[in-house]
């Protein structure tokens, strides 16, 4: 029975993320006349210079995307074979699952709220596969249960990737602009095609 919610939150959390983001980038393009790319955009630019109201599909699809992520964590606690690792990662879980909306509202113009953010994702997002993959290796070592250790090494590798992005030594806000010229001689400036920061943002959603 467990299994089953279990299921259903985590498939509910990657419907709704998905359309959030399929949404989203339709309404950048409409709004911006531009093509949204997560390699160089900030997660906050979906809703850039607007109101909840100017993107209510993707901004409602996110809420219901992490309200289905809160559920899957206090669901998985719920199984019998959980510790005090996995109960910890819990609160990790709930955390970053609130961090990635309010990074969604927190733009660059309020720096200092937005590195808050931004910081406390990254640990959260380091955590929770951290302490998922220490609890059940703990239960490993007590049942010898395979299922276990897969969940291990993967929960493990998951972990050690987001701790690379994070200790990236290119992972910094200060992002150079490449300068071009319009038809008319007018220069403007232009984002680069990778913006590392950006990129890492979404990597830990």
């Amino acid at each position: 029975m467990l299994s089953a919610w279990a299921i259903a939150f985590a498939s509910g959390a990657i419907i709704f993320f998905l359309l959030y983001f399929v949404a989203s980038s339709f309404n950048y393009k409409k709004r911006f006349n531009d093509k949204y790319d997560f390699k160089n955009h900030f997660p906050y630019e979906f809703n850039y210079e607007g109101h909840f109201s100017d993107n209510i599909i993707g901004n409602v699809s996110l809420i219901m995307s992490s309200a289905f992520s809160i559920g899957l964590y206090i669901v998985s606690c719920a199984f019998k074979y959980t510790n005090g690792l996995v109960i910890a990662s819990l609160g990790s879980g709930v955390a970053l699952s609130l961090l990635i909306v309010a990074l969604n509202f927190a733009p660059l113009k309020y720096l200092k709220l937005h590195l808050f953010f931004m910081v406390l994702s990254f640990v959260a997002a380091f955590a929770t596969p951290a302490l998922i993959g220490f609890g059940f290796f703990s239960h490993y070592q007590d049942f010898k249960d395979g299922f276990s250790l897969v969940f291990f090494i993967i929960s493990l590798v998951i972990a050690v990737f987001l701790f690379v992005l994070i200790m990236n030594p290119k992972l910094s806000l200060n992002i150079p602009m490449k300068k071009a010229t319009d038809d008319k001689g007018n220069e403007y400036y232009v984002r680069p095609k990778f913006i590392v920061i950006a990129f890492s943002e979404w990597m830990m959603v």
